[in-house]
């Protein structure tokens, strides 16, 4: 793994692009079966750090197959979501039922449902 990102550090130099070791992690995938044994990785010099956990593009990424902490994070989320919107939205009479029903779909809706394609199906 070292020396894949070792090519591609050199492939983004010559573009004038550098990898910063300080926002760079590792998350490794063993079979939950073996013994985690965390690879060390070092690239220009600096060990790269090794998390459990990390956010990429809006979702937490976990060693472990199971999706409770991403839900647990969207609920949250869509949450927040509807409470930004109680005085603006939810407690005017002004509005009418039919805007604030399209309101929840696009905003706390999306929100809840993000990339909930992906999620790993499993019975609990």
């Amino acid at each position: 793994m070292t020396g894949v990102l070792q090519k591609r550090g050199f492939c983004c130099a010559n573009f004038g692009l550098t990898i910063s070791t300080a926002k760079t992690v590792i998350r490794h995938q063993s079979p939950l079966s073996a013994e985690y044994n965390a690879p060390q990785i070092n690239v220009n010099g600096a060990q790269l750090k090794n998390v459990e956990t990390f956010t990429f593009l809006g979702s937490t990424l976990s060693r472990y197959t199971r999706i409770d902490h991403e839900v647990a994070q969207r609920i949250s989320k869509a949450s927040q979501a509807f409470g930004r919107l109680q005085a603006s939205m939810w407690n005017r009479h002004d509005i009418h039922l039919n805007t604030k029903l399209e309101m929840y779909k696009a905003v706390v809706l999306m929100t809840l449902l993000y990339v909930a394609e992906t999620w790993t199906v499993y019975s609990n």
